[in-house]
């Protein structure tokens, strides 16, 4: 076989691993609805989730409780015995307050010593018109389902199982609060099992939850086997590092419950929207979830369940291995291992002459060039943004387009970097090229192994890249194709990442994808390298880049499918006597020009707002109106005494029309002794001498109201000091309140997520 013939094998058969491992992430066919009654089913679970999402239910909706009430009947049709568990929480550090109705069962079991609990939460997003088809539908849907399936199969358990849906869990984690600090049942919870959603499709990502070593936990999960596990520690790692949290989170803060949690990520731009419908929901990402569920209560429902370890493990998935895992107590050796082996080949190739220092120092040529050009790639989204600023206002970072943009910049990455190594292409020279992106694999698996443990497991595929670095020094003519599978576990540990990392946390990710594009390619380059055909490679690219970019395009545009989130607020500021319509979009279209004029003022040149949203939104543009009147709450003074020189204060906030939330303001210098919402006491968090005293701002507390229940606050500070609130009323019903006539929102717009939109708010100062 010639040569030319054996490279378009090669590099066919590295398009073909890759797409293997992707295909393998989750499944690829859903179960019917002719499954057994003995088994999960997507198409049963998904009669569920389309009775979940027929409208918004977040705390305080009418639809909350038709919701609420379709679960408790779902629950008893199987025989199960339901309580609502109701109460406040307050959730310190968000602040929080919202009164929680949490629908709890028990299945008992044969020993019943130990207890799994199963859990995700009804309620949906609230001020986005956020059907909750995904986030999170899609995980009461795979609870109900899996506990419907085994109830079938009429096989006791020995752990007793408890089946948890926790509500206000979009509010703060308050329904998780409630269950783990009051419900008795909650000292007995051993392990908990928790589905999530941050988007409507993709793959389902699985999670621990634990203030131990996760080492227990990892051993169980693999032998719970598991279908299609999407696991690694890297976003373990990269998880406990950021400010995120769920309700496993509270489990485990609260309850020291360990726990794994599984979310789907993927289809960002539904996520909190009033496109999470259950018909955007993927099949696929539910069908993951069930069989994750399947899996584990089957080895769960009669496994020990105490998981508890001080060993945390290093792990991954890999298509056929499915799950690979090791301690960290080999990390240091592994990367002594492969320095040792690196230094190794190379003065083995140096003896053999077939490598050459000044050739390897060469390599760092290309590899840096692609790098800065990749970097430079990556500043195309700004471009984008630039040139369709609207994009901007997708608060999730990533866009309808998003994937095509995210092909188009990766795959113009690996164009120009076909290209730059062509120009540096010697014959018999794919080794020289390859010593230096072993370097850097090797100097970032190092800085990770000490830094960032979860994402040791980078050091594999440089023992592969050496392996393969070997037997090119070894013999003149390598075999093509083996060298060929000795990429493979490069491109199954680190390709997915290229779209991880984007479509998680945004296209300002898009530095990630590019340069993790590159430096794949390096560790490739035991196979590239040996490619005449660079320049072809290099324009095929080029063209898949121009075509993705035209697709993405081409969905630009925003239509019902694709829909603009925009934003619109009356604010009447009871203080100043002024009233203001304002917007968090930095992108007027043509429906807010109508209320806010064709070039609207900067926000902070109208009114001081107090208020901001999830991202750190604040009001970007604003518009002075006429006064409409808006009933503003109702303050009584209940008690005001002062005792030994502190003062003691209670008083109640009465709602005077249909008010959802209630966000109470009070300057960051006031010093509380005692502080008491609706009779949760805010507990001095560690490091502080009091109740919020170390705030940064002036904000105390978001209240989200149920049935109009008014907001009691008990407090108690210095005699001497002054005490000055601020409150923020929001109902909203500003777009159907016919006192102001405002135009209906157009058919390719839905309301803005994270934030308060076609709100009435009124701002009012308190004193005493």
């Amino acid at each position: 076989m010639k040569v030319n013939y054996a490279a378009i094998l090669s590099f066919l058969l590295l398009m073909g691993l890759t797409y293997f491992s992707f295909y393998t992430h989750k499944p690829q066919s859903v179960s019917g609805p002719d499954t057994p009654l003995t088994e999960f089913s997507t198409a049963r679970a998904m009669v569920y989730v389309d009775s979940l999402a027929q409208k918004p239910h977040a705390v305080g909706m009418p639809a909350h409780g038709q919701v609420q009430n379709y679960i408790i009947n779902t629950l008893e049709e199987m025989g199960l015995e339901i309580e609502v568990q109701s109460d406040f929480a307050y959730k310190p550090g968000w602040g929080a307050l919202s009164r929680a109705e949490n629908i709890i069962a028990r299945i008992h079991g044969s020993v019943g010593d130990q207890t799994l609990l199963l859990m995700s939460h009804y309620d949906s997003a609230p001020h986005t018109a956020s059907h909750g088809a995904s986030d999170a539908g899609s995980g009461v849907a795979a609870v109900l389902e899996s506990i419907r399936a085994f109830l079938a199969q009429d096989a006791p358990a020995k752990n007793n199982i408890i089946i948890l849906f926790t509500d206000a869990e979009e509010l703060g984690l308050n329904g998780a609060s409630v269950f783990v600090n009051q419900h008795p049942w909650a000292k007995d919870v051993d392990l908990a099992l928790n589905f999530e959603a941050r988007g409507s499709g993709g793959p389902s990502n699985m999670i621990v939850e634990t203030n131990g070593g996760n080492g227990g936990l990892i051993k169980a999960f693999a032998e719970a086997n598991p279908s299609h596990p999407y696991a690694n520690s890297l976003m373990y790692s990269v998880y406990k590092l950021l400010p995120n949290d769920t309700d496993s989170t509270v489990l485990r803060e609260n309850g020291d419950i360990d726990g794994f949690f599984f979310a789907f990520i993927g289809d960002h731009f539904d996520y909190h929207t009033a496109n999470d419908i259950a018909s955007r929901l993927d099949r696929e990402s539910l069908e993951h979830q069930g069989r994750y569920l399947t899996a584990l209560l089957d080895y769960f429902k009669d496994a020990n369940l105490n998981l508890k370890a001080d060993q945390d493990y290093v792990y991954f998935n890999v298509p056929l291995l499915k799950m690979v895992y090791y301690p960290f107590s080999w990390i240091v050796p592994m990367l002594i291992l492969a320095w040792i082996l690196f230094f190794v080949v190379l003065i083995y190739g140096l003896r053999k002459q077939q490598l050459r220092i000044r050739g390897v120092l060469r390599g760092f040529l290309p590899l840096l060039i692609s790098l800065v050009l990749a970097y430079g790639i990556s500043w195309g989204w700004k471009a984008i943004l630039a040139l369709d600023p609207a994009q901007a206002d997708i608060l999730q970072g990533f866009p309808y387009n998003g994937y095509e943009l995210l092909a188009g910049f990766v795959a113009l990455t690996l164009a120009v970097t076909f290209y730059v190594y062509k120009l540096f292409y010697r014959p018999n020279d794919a080794a020289n090229l390859s010593f230096t992106p072993v370097f850097f694999w090797l100097l970032i698996a190092s800085g990770v192994g000490i830094y960032l443990e979860g994402a040791s497991f980078f050091v594999i595929p440089v023992y592969f890249a050496l392996l393969a670095v070997f037997l090119i020094l070894r013999s003149n003519k390598p075999n093509l194709f083996l060298l060929t599978l000795l990429c493979a576990p490069a491109l199954f540990i680190v390709a997915h990442y290229i779209k991880e990392f984007p479509v998680g946390l945004g296209l300002k990710m898009l530095v990630a994808a590019t340069a993790l594009s590159v430096l794949l390619f390096g560790l490739l380059l035991p196979v590239m390298g040996y490619y005449k055909m660079k320049g072809r490679l290099a324009t095929l690219f080029l063209l898949v880049s121009i075509g993705a970019f035209i697709s993405a395009y081409a969905k630009s545009d925003f239509t019902q499918e694709r829909r603009f989130p925009s934003s619109i607020n009356y604010v009447h500021d009871l203080t100043s006597n002024k009233a203001f319509y304002a917007t968090y979009n930095t992108h007027i279209d043509s429906w807010l020009a109508e209320i806010l004029g064709e070039n609207p003022k900067p926000a902070s040149e109208i009114f001081d707002s107090p208020g901001s949203g999830k991202y750190g939104s604040r009001f970007s543009y604003a518009k002075e109106t006429e006064i409409q009147f808006v009933a503003p709450s109702q303050v009584y003074t209940e008690t005001d005494t002062v005792i030994n020189g502190q003062r003691n204060l209670r008083f109640t906030v009465f709602p005077q029309r249909n008010v959802r939330d209630m966000v109470l303001l009070s300057p960051k210098e006031t010093r509380f002794i005692k502080l008491n919402f609706n009779g949760q006491e805010v507990e001095a968090r560690e490091g502080e001498e009091a109740p919020l005293a170390d705030r940064n701002s002036d904000y105390l507390l978001s209240y989200r109201l149920s049935n109009r229940e008014p907001l009691e606050v008990s407090l108690t500070i210095a005699e001497a000091d002054s005490l000055r609130f601020t409150l923020l009323d929001f109902s909203y019903d500003l777009l159907e309140n016919p006192d102001f006539g405002l135009p209906s929102r157009p058919a390719n717009s839905t309301p803005m997520p994270f934030v308060n939109t076609d709100a009435l708010i009124t701002i009012q100062d308190i004193q005493f």
